[in-house]
């Protein structure tokens, strides 16, 4: 009976995974084309131009974004991975429960000799294994980008490898706070409306924490604190730095599931309206 489950949910996910690994791929390759066509002195013309409080925000000091590994770099907070990623953790959060109520398949699915907490397990194994395989998908396309294309001196592209997983991890945690939430509702657009408040706040709650000097101590109420990639592909203690940060996203994103998993064991199924 799992293994229907997991037929089911695998297919629920494959066009969203596809869809998203194919433009994950084609922008990589994309992004280090367009980086090939920028000359240096543009860049440091930009970043010079760049207000105080821009280099604040910044994670590693402006002039490693001059190399060509920066300015590569910069796809791993580029809006466009972004979108898909965070896309990835909450239509997949979203879809977990309060979806399946809203749509009227629960009142089925709930009948079959299957404990309640397999419908979020294995959904939640599927959703970090789709953010794995997004983030190889990536790394991948700055792999091929970097060895077709010349961007000035050759880019190292396993020093990627961690801020791909951060990306990924990053997702994971995001997609459990998105499922914790979408157990407590029975309208999927109530979920997503919550969830996506809940991501622009984290954002925002960084931003004020990394800006705002007295304020430092507020990163620790947002998980995007722990989204790092480009200080894992600089720093000399990244390997540190990546177990610190991925293990605490991973634990996040667990502990959302169990929440999920806890909540629909109890509560009752609506009837969709």
């Amino acid at each position: 009976m799992n293994s229907a489950v997991c037929v089911k949910i695998i297919r629920d996910t494959r066009w969203q995974l596809l869809v998203s690994a194919a433009l994950l791929f084609a922008f990589a390759w994309l992004f280090v084309w367009m980086n090939s066509l920028i000359k240096m002195g543009l860049w440091s013309a930009v970043l010079d131009m760049l207000p105080n409080f821009v280099h604040k925000l910044m994670p590693v000091p402006a002039k490693e974004l001059l190399s060509p590994t920066g300015r590569i770099s910069l796809v791993f907070v580029h809006i466009v991975p972004m979108i898909l990623f965070v896309g990835w953790a909450l239509v997949r959060g979203s879809e977990m429960i309060s979806g399946e109520i809203e749509s009227g398949r629960f009142e089925v699915l709930l009948t079959l000799p299957v404990p309640r907490p397999v419908w979020v397990f294995i959904p939640g194994t599927v959703t970090f294994l789709g953010a794995v395989i997004l983030a190889m998908v990536l790394w991948a396309g700055l792999w091929v980008g970097c060895h077709q294309i010349r961007v000035g001196e050759p880019v190292d592209t396993t020093r990627f490898h961690l801020a791909a997983l951060n990306l990924a991890m990053m997702a994971f945690a995001f997609a459990g706070i998105t499922s914790a939430i979408s157990a407590c509702f029975h309208s999927r657009g109530k979920t997503l409306a919550i969830a996506t408040v809940l991501f622009v706040a984290a954002v925002i709650v960084k931003l004020v924490a990394r800006l705002w000097t007295a304020g430092e101590w507020l990163k620790y109420l947002s998980f995007m604190t722990l989204f790092e990639p480009q200080l894992l592909i600089f720093s000399q203690e990244s390997a540190r730095i990546s177990l610190h940060y991925n293990l605490a996203l991973g634990v996040i994103g667990l502990v959302g599931h169990l929440i999920a998993a806890a909540i629909l064991a109890w509560r009752d199924i609506p009837v969709p309206r």
